[in-house]
């Protein structure tokens, strides 16, 4: 395992409706945060996937990431951009590999029913910036009922951004978006149609897609109070703690 995924905390400034997390946890002191970090360096690897909840709405963010980029780690960001100006993205520019963002819609009175709030043009805004500090960005766009009709006019938008490539999720009905499964749920196959359609629409841009039910490769994750999670038949199971074991004595134990 080359790759980990850290996730900062359960704070949000978003309060989407198709949103999977359901876990509660109590926000990491930067002591803890630093632990975590130093734990992954022992492992010997290199990469860490930074998330949240939203992990610029984290207390300590920059200190965090800045810890990170010290201990020789490759960070990829995952955020919602809404939290991140120009002078922000300064400071971040050095610190991190990549950042992936999201767009799912095409304009923003789509990007208020998919997501409660307009933030398109702002991401827009965040490609230009980052492509400008020399950090490669990708966009990923959760496919559902609600924006299927729309996502023809997110390539378009995006065709001529400077992106790393695009992915188009499905839609995954677990947490709150079981819940509202009714109104976000797409049949399988008319995700596959609409993959296929823009693929073949937007040759220029490299397109990835992941489907909610593919066989996903064994990873695990460290949520902010240092529990450790992987995933099985599409449940996260806990595997350890690194307030009282090793992560490299866990991640052994478990195979990975």
């Amino acid at each position: 395992m080359d790759e980990i995924h850290y996730l900062l905390g359960n704070s949000c400034n978003l309060n989407c409706d198709f949103c999977f997390w359901e876990k509660k946890f109590p926000p990491a002191t930067l002591k803890l945060a630093k632990h975590i970090i130093d734990e992954i360096k022992k492992t010997g690897i290199k990469k860490i996937t930074v998330s949240g909840g939203e992990p610029t709405y984290t207390d300590h963010f920059l200190e965090i990431i800045k810890y990170a980029k010290k201990n020789n780690l490759e960070i990829i960001l995952h955020t919602n951009g809404l939290l991140i100006n120009k002078k922000i993205a300064k400071k971040m520019a050095p610190l991190i590999s990549r950042i992936s963002l999201a767009i799912d819609g095409s304009n923003e009175k789509m990007a208020i029913e998919m997501r409660k709030k307009p933030f398109t043009k702002h991401t827009l805004f965040l490609i230009d910036l980052f492509n400008s500090l020399k950090v490669p960005v990708n966009i990923k766009t959760l496919v559902t009922e609600v924006n299927k009709e729309d996502i023809e006019n997110i390539g378009n938008l995006l065709q001529n951004k400077p992106i790393k490539y695009w992915s188009l999720l499905e839609f995954n009905p677990l947490g709150k978006g079981l819940i509202n499964k009714n109104k976000y749920f797409l049949l399988s196959k008319d995700f596959k149609k609409i993959a296929e359609k823009v693929i073949n629409q937007f040759p220029k841009i490299k397109i990835k897609t992941r489907k909610f039910m593919s066989k996903k490769e064994k990873y695990c994750f460290i949520a902010a109070d240092g529990k450790v999670y992987t995933n099985s038949e599409e449940k996260d199971v806990l595997i350890g703690d690194l307030k009282t074991n090793s992560l490299s004595s866990i991640i052994k134990s478990n195979g990975f």
